[in-house]
């Protein structure tokens, strides 16, 4: 018999190291807590995609620190020379941000406990770390004893997370092979949503890139994407 809150105490974890490692910021001190998470990751994987993933990072991580994070970041979600990789829901269903997928996602911030706070976040509820950072406040609240949380988490990560996820991965292990740090990331939550998948009984999204978002690193000729900023980390608040 599966240990539910040992599992929801695992989850949560995952999701607060992907929502720190996909939002930088600008001061070295606030990934004190990245080479604990790590070690929690690495003792626990998923399976050897991920433990070799996570080992990968750790030893980058230690060998060159915040500034290759701050580097890689850069290339990855700032850099205008080969283009922002999409970071909202709404981008990958509809080719655009601040689409329908917000909508959704805020309808559902709304019906939980927790509320954005606005005057810190500027992120979108489609975003990807505002997604990562909701999901485990919803988790530990669930395993706090909050069952309604806990159904919000899988409804959120049916409607919202499952549609995109899979496309966002794809480019960055595809498109971003050389970064090794977010590389690796997306290598090891390419496991970790197939186990979110399974313990959800949610299917894999069917739906296909649009051709309008095939060429994404030409925003040139398309909608433009909104940049990632560099500031404080981002905070949901009760």
């Amino acid at each position: 018999m599966m240990n539910q809150e040992a599992i929801n105490q695992a989850r949560a974890i995952y999701y607060t190291f992907y929502a720190r490692f996909f939002n930088f910021v600008e001061k070295a001190d606030e990934y004190h807590d990245i080479g604990e998470l790590l070690d929690i990751l690495i003792a626990n994987p998923l399976d050897e995609q991920s433990l070799e993933a996570f080992s990968t990072i750790q030893k980058t991580f230690h060998a060159k620190g915040y500034h290759a994070l701050k580097e890689e970041y850069d290339d990855v979600f700032t850099a205008a020379t080969r283009g922002y990789v999409p970071i909202s829901a709404s981008y990958y269903d509809e080719g655009r941000d601040d689409g329908q997928k917000r909508v959704k996602a805020a309808g559902l911030v709304f019906r939980s406990k927790f509320r954005k706070n606005d005057l810190v976040c500027k992120d979108a509820e489609d975003q990807i770390t505002f997604i990562f950072q909701f999901m485990s406040h919803l988790i530990r609240a669930g395993v706090q004893g909050d069952a309604e949380s806990l159904a919000l988490a899988k409804e959120f990560f049916s409607d919202v997370i499952n549609d995109f996820i899979d496309e966002f991965l794809d480019i960055l292990i595809q498109q971003y092979e050389t970064n090794v740090l977010y590389k690796n990331a997306a290598v090891s939550l390419v496991s970790f949503m197939a186990f979110e998948r399974l313990y959800l009984n949610v299917e894999a999204s069917h739906k296909k890139a649009s051709q309008e978002r095939v060429g994404f690193a030409r925003q040139t000729e398309k909608k433009p994407i909104t940049p990632r900023g560099k500031r404080n980390l981002d905070e949901i608040v009760l």
